[in-house]
């Protein structure tokens, strides 16, 4: 068995700028020929002048507010289709100010033995500084002493091309998906230079799939080098 499985993944489009949410509707999405006609009549729609959450078909969620155009999807087969929509929305609001755009990936991932579980936090965050500046851990109770430990650790990476902005990895403790259980998330972020869609689609044309590999790949590279170490 695995040292460590991937129960869930999610990919997200994040745009920051200046929207117009009550545009976002199903009827538009349909008119413009983004999305193909489904019925909607079923579904939690939320249109209002300063925030709007559609579920589009195929596990996509939207949400739009008045400074931010999120879509996401938990399906590899709509992680190009969320790209795509993005595109062609955008395509035709083209006047719309975007001032960055996020390319994120996150992964839940399970760790069953508990020994590897305690391995990984202690290797990624080192417990002796900690110990030392905070002497009551060693005083305390064993069965306390099993609350001590990595929670959630962000790192900074500086972008490996020539646009502005930055690569934020996270990983933090996911108690919702049950005992040992984290979230590795990656955060991609881009500054839109002058603000303007049509420089924020060619962002996102050129770096998606690149992304979409880099954090798979991080995930998985981070995860086997850290609980093939001894403990």
């Amino acid at each position: 068995m695995s040292d460590w499985e991937i129960i869930r993944e999610e990919a997200s489009i994040v745009l920051i700028g200046s929207m117009n949410p009550k545009i976002f509707h199903p009827e538009w999405f349909i008119r413009k020929e983004i999305v193909e006609e489904w019925d909607y009549s079923q579904d939690e729609i939320i249109s209002l002048p300063d925030l709007a959450q559609i579920e589009l078909p195929n596990e996509r969620k939207l949400t739009v507010l008045l400074n931010k155009f999120s879509i996401l999807t938990p399906l590899a087969t709509e992680y190009q289709s969320i790209k795509d929509l993005v595109t062609h929305t955008f395509s035709l609001l083209s006047e719309t100010p975007i001032n960055q755009i996020g390319m994120n990936f996150n992964s839940v991932i399970k760790i069953p033995d508990q020994e590897k579980w305690t391995q990984l936090g202690r290797n990624l965050a080192p417990a002796d500084c900690w110990k030392q500046a905070a002497a009551f851990v060693g005083d305390i109770d064993e069965s306390k002493q099993k609350e001590f430990g990595l929670w959630d650790l962000t790192m900074n990476f500086p972008r490996p091309d020539d646009l502005e902005g930055y690569i934020r990895p996270k990983i933090n403790v996911f108690p919702q998906a049950g005992l040992y259980t984290l979230q590795f998330s990656i955060n991609n972020h881009v500054e839109v230079k002058d603000s303007n869609a049509n420089s924020m689609i060619k962002v996102l044309e050129s770096n998606w799939d690149q992304s979409l590999f880099f954090a798979k790949n991080l995930t998985k590279n981070v995860m086997e080098s850290q609980l093939n170490q001894t403990i």
